[in-house]
């Protein structure tokens, strides 16, 4: 029982690591000759007490992305004072952090 167990675990785990592979290997192929710049774009609103851990998410998940320029955008749709206090604070702490509301993220698109 712990032997048919333990396959399975590891026939999991394989294709896991299998859809991994894939996924890498499509994103050399789809960003092999982009010279752009990679956006991760997150809204926050209100007050939200798990702002640090999404923008570290995020900050992680643009670390693994592949290409060299890479931004985050946070959109601000009403953040309290805390809120944007840490969001800023973040900012400075980590380049290519940007904070827009949704107007003037609006005019940075259409530029």
């Amino acid at each position: 029982m712990l032997e048919v167990l333990a396959k399975i675990i590891l026939v999991l785990l394989a294709i896991i690591g299998l859809t991994e592979v894939i996924k890498f290997i499509i994103f050399k192929i789809l960003l092999k000759n982009t010279v752009g710049t990679l956006y991760l774009v997150i809204s926050i609103e209100g007050h939200d007490e798990s702002v640090e851990m999404k923008i570290e998410s995020a900050i992680e998940r643009l670390r693994w992305s592949p290409g060299e320029n890479k931004k985050l955008i946070c959109i601000d749709k009403g953040m309290d004072e805390e809120t944007a206090m840490v969001c800023r604070i973040l900012s400075h702490q980590n380049p290519g952090i940007e904070i827009y509301t949704p107007e003037e993220f609006n005019e940075v698109l259409n530029l």
